[in-house]
């Protein structure tokens, strides 16, 4: 008998460790990682590359232009910004409605 109480606890807790594994897109908020540019950076041009990663197949909004991200979650495109100080705002929406924001900050001479 003692037995059989290890062997329903080793279900009910990988069923319950399944069931979070499955659920993580609804319990949490998508992953979002910027490559480039870096936050606080100095740059030459008002035309900038940027490239992160986020959840895959989900669209990525980068002051106010839309990107998508591939199968692998990488996103990448140009912006255009004013000479200056710049923030630039990044958004990524999870699919249960959770969304991940990031502002970076650089300055464009």
């Amino acid at each position: 008998m003692h037995i059989r109480r290890w062997i329903f606890l080793g279900i009910i807790i990988l069923a319950g460790g399944y069931f979070f594994y499955e659920a993580r897109g609804v319990l949490f908020n998508p992953k979002l990682e910027i490559f480039e540019p870096k936050d606080g950076a100095v740059l030459m041009s008002a035309r900038i590359h940027i490239a992160g990663r986020a959840d895959p197949n989900s669209a990525v909004w980068v002051a106010g232009k839309i990107f998508q991200s591939g199968e692998s979650g990488i996103f990448e495109g140009d912006i255009a910004l004013a000479p200056g100080y710049n923030q630039i705002g990044v958004l990524v929406k999870g699919r249960f409605g959770g969304e991940t924001r990031k502002v970076l900050r650089v300055l464009v001479k």
